[in-house]
């Protein structure tokens, strides 16, 4: 009897110290996939709002779609609170540049400034986006040259304002706030990607060389 007890309660400890295992491991387990989860989150940070410096690191859209992040290093901000996040703009600006453009801008604008009928016209698709470059009189626009971002494939083009064009800057792009873009004169030409989305379009206006970096960065969500 006693050699049954002692097996038995030596089988009762095995037991309770297998248990106490697999929870640790269990809780181990979920504490990790928990933890990594935080990490990404911690990772990726939503924009300051208003003009505030972005410390290096990876940042995601919160109201611009499709949604995407991407990284920047050092000399970076946002703009002004009138140019602030909406679900079809997002820019970021650098502190950096002395000439020329200082804007990264993410588009994705609901209407276009149509010169020749004097009035704002949908632009619903790549096609579209693509089609008010090329046929703005206004514009003088390089061949659209293959492209991807993000594994999203597209065309890139250089765009300045056309030497004849009768305003110094040309409307472009009205959004949801009721913010006018224009598309300023003068050297260097800026530069244009263009994706199509799935029939939709991004557009993305890469006004200086180290932006190409943040563009290179850019991982869209469910790509």
């Amino acid at each position: 009897m006693r050699r049954l007890r002692a097996l038995l309660a030596t089988g009762v400890l095995v037991a309770l110290v297998a248990l106490a295992l697999s929870s640790c491991g269990g809780g181990a387990s979920g504490a990790g996939s928990s933890g990594g989860e935080h990490h990404q989150q911690a990772k990726a940070r939503p924009l300051p709002e208003g003009k505030k410096p972005l410390p290096p690191g990876e940042y995601h859209s919160e109201e611009f779609k499709p949604a995407f992040s991407f990284h920047v290093g050092k000399d970076w901000q946002t703009p002004d609170a009138h140019l602030k996040e909406l679900p079809e703009r997002l820019i970021i600006e650098s502190t950096e540049e002395e000439k020329g453009d200082t804007l990264l801008i993410f588009r994705n604008p609901p209407e276009a400034y149509d010169p020749q009928k004097h009035k704002w016209v949908k632009v619903n698709s790549y096609e579209d986006i693509l089609s008010w470059f090329q046929h703005n009189p206004y514009l003088k626009t390089s061949n659209p040259e293959p492209v991807t971002v993000g594994g999203v494939k597209g065309v890139q083009l250089e765009t300045a304002v056309a030497k004849d064009s009768p305003e110094d800057a040309v409307k472009s792009f009205r959004y949801s706030d009721g913010f006018v873009a224009s598309i300023d004169p003068g050297p260097p030409a800026g530069r244009t990607i263009i994706l199509d989305m799935k029939g939709e379009a991004v557009s993305i206006a890469v006004g200086f060389p180290r932006a190409q970096k943040v563009v290179d960065s850019v991982k869209w969500e469910g790509a």
